[in-house]
């Protein structure tokens, strides 16, 4: 049977500079980081591919990156690269930022990376290229020190909300959001029983959720995907944290799949079901590309579904979650623990 292929054998992506191939890499990963750590990685592919095209301008060589013709288009697995002038490096960002959308996982269900690209390009390609590069190097640090204090501020204050020996339920691995919390409460002293959700997709990482709890001093709880609805009725939980690649102004969370059961389950059991995230994941509306993204067989590469496939049957294993803002007791931010329906 053929393996899924990698994204990352792109060819557009081989013919990148070192320093811009790195990020995009690790964007591209079939197992991808989290949805900030997506942003961010996307932001310094385009601070290095700029700064690589202002080396190429100082050595002489006219700032091309990669080769195989001027600036090839998302989605056509050609290289990005461009004659090296003010235009030519435009269009190379452009065309990087298009291969971004599409590469490996969607950036559909997650705007941190489209509004983490607008903040980094914010002040325009206009001017030399290492005054460009150190403008959006500036404002990309600045970002990642806000985040810094954001996931500071959600570890404390979900901290705050447990108590010594509580048991609690980890659905969708984060490490600076629904983890930072549970390493929050470890340096607070407080020894927590870790329910960790082992579901069947390639982001929520239920066996890390339950190593790295054990790391730091607490016990860990695997629960099989089947399992969360029995877990979240019967464990006698303190509370559950989902994580979130975005939320919708009404507190409506898209996340990964099974935080839906988890949160019906836990309005009908009086369980409180805490998201925690940035409130820079804002997204107006789920899209509906977003929609027919879902809807088809395996958006989430399980690779499971290969053999489904192969015995002929048919299957679903969505992208995303679509928990509403009602069925959450609150969201942990950096503005503190909110109401959902105040998160617009």
């Amino acid at each position: 049977m053929p393996d899924r292929a990698d994204p990352r054998d792109e060819p557009w992506i081989r013919a990148l500079p070192d320093a811009v191939r790195a990020p995009v890499m690790a964007y591209a990963d079939p197992h991808p980081p989290g949805a900030r750590a997506r942003a961010q990685l996307a932001a310094q592919a385009l601070i290095e591919l700029v700064g690589s095209w202002a080396e190429g301008a100082a050595g002489g060589r006219g700032g091309s990156v990669g080769g195989g013709g001027a600036g090839g288009r998302a989605g056509r697995g050609e290289s990005v690269g461009a004659a090296g002038s003010a235009g030519g490096l435009a269009e190379a960002v452009q065309d990087l930022v298009g291969h971004l959308h599409t590469v490996g996982q969607t950036t559909l269900h997650q705007p941190g990376v489209t509004n983490m690209i607008e903040a980094v390009l914010g002040g325009g390609l206009d001017g030399d290229p290492s005054t460009v590069a150190a403008r959006m190097r500036e404002r990309y640090e600045s970002i990642t020190a806000t985040m810094a204090a954001a996931s500071e501020t959600m570890a404390v204050a979900g901290s705050a909300l447990l108590r010594d020996g509580d048991t609690i339920l980890v659905h969708d691995f984060a490490d600076r959001s629904t983890q930072a919390v549970v390493r929050q409460a470890a340096t607070d002293g407080k020894h927590l029983t870790v329910v960790a959700t082992a579901c069947r997709s390639r982001r929520t990482d239920g066996i890390r959720v339950a190593r790295e709890s054990v790391a730091v001093g607490h016990e860990a709880i695997v629960v099989t995907d089947a399992g969360v609805g029995w877990a979240v009725s019967t464990m006698d939980l303190r509370l559950c944290l989902i994580g979130a690649d975005a939320i919708l102004p009404d507190g409506t969370v898209l996340t990964s799949p099974g935080a839906l059961t988890i949160a019906l389950a836990g309005q009908w059991r009086g369980i409180p079901v805490f998201a925690v995230t940035d409130l820079w994941k804002i997204m107006v509306s789920v899209s509906p590309e977003l929609v027919a993204l879902n809807e088809v067989e395996d958006p989430d590469g399980v690779p499971e579904a290969l053999e489904w496939a192969a015995a002929g049957y048919g299957y679903r294993n969505p992208l995303i979650d679509v928990v509403p803002g009602e069925t959450l007791r609150g969201l942990i931010t950096e503005a503190g623990v909110i109401a959902p329906s105040i998160a617009g």
